[in-house]
């Protein structure tokens, strides 16, 4: 079960530093090719403004917090999930995690399997973390953009529901709050993008993809590329700029390649299945 495999490697992760060798499937993958990119001064305004409201989520006990600086412990994909060399990323730091995103002063929504193992007590959301922050064992933030979940206003997972709403210890100020599309989404035809944090890798953007037909009263569905730890991701109409829902789930991650003894990204063509997206209407008013 996609999400019952996220736990079990979140769990680990918490233990310490080291992550286990794990051939990921049942997560997320890639559809045609991989257009993923980090986010970064080349990416458009637009992209950037909504980055900054965009977090990841991670076990304190992987954090050393000093006062101007924080260090979050990770290793490369390869060292990580046993990522061959050459592909996409493999260099690249990684850890288990989520993604949430920011709606309120002092409010953020993500998936609810991210908070399923531990509660709220033991996560930290930080802000920022990207492609610029890697150092030699992880990466390294300012202390002022880390913040604590104070408690969960909403949570639920299960009986097709995924999402949680978590107050954090402080205001974050000079950040955009997302808007979240209460309306549902309206057209068939729309386009969606992501902005996220796959397998703890810096801030990325998954570029827009037509919504599937194949929908239902909880869920949307898009080609987005897509690894575990976008779990939480918003994902935005390419259109309006709002939340049409959460990433919560969707395929295999990678597949052994036994020659070379390591994992490949998983890749689909494009009329193969799609990630579950949790609808963003569906999560209780805050």
């Amino acid at each position: 079960m996609r999400q019952i495999l996220f736990l079990c490697l979140f769990t680990f992760s918490a233990s310490g530093f080291a992550a286990p060798k794990i051939n990921f499937t049942g997560m997320q993958s890639i559809y045609g090719e991989d257009d993923r990119e980090f986010v970064s001064k080349r990416s458009s305004k637009k992209i950037q403004e909504l980055s900054r409201s965009i977090a990841l989520i991670v076990s304190s006990d992987i954090m050393k917090i000093d006062f101007f600086k924080t260090l979050i412990k990770a290793s490369t994909l390869t060292d990580f999930a046993s990522v061959c060399s050459d592909e996409n990323f493999a260099n690249s730091k990684a850890l288990s995690g989520c993604t949430g995103f920011l709606v309120g002063p002092t409010t953020m929504v993500t998936a609810g399997h991210c908070f399923q193992v531990d509660g709220c007590g033991n996560k930290k959301v930080v802000f920022d973390v990207d492609a610029q922050k890697q150092v030699e064992g992880g990466y390294r933030v300012n202390t002022s953009n880390v913040f604590s979940c104070k408690r969960i206003i909403h949570h639920s997972f299960g009986n097709r529901e995924d999402y949680a709403v978590i107050e954090l210890d402080r205001e974050v100020k000079n950040r955009p709050l997302l808007k979240i599309n209460r309306e549902g989404l309206k057209n068939e035809e729309t386009s969606v993008f992501m902005i996220g944090h796959p397998l703890g890798l810096p801030l990325m953007y998954s570029k827009k993809t037509p919504v599937l037909k194949e929908t239902n009263e909880w869920e949307i569905s898009a080609r987005l590329d897509a690894f575990q730890g976008n779990s939480g991701s918003p994902v935005f109409n390419a259109e309006t700029f709002e939340v049409e829902g959460i990433l919560v789930n969707g395929q295999g991650d990678f597949y052994p390649d036994p020659e070379v003894g390591c994992s490949r990204n998983m890749s689909y063509h494009d009329d193969v299945g799609g990630e579950g997206i949790f609808r963003a209407n569906k999560i209780p008013p805050f």
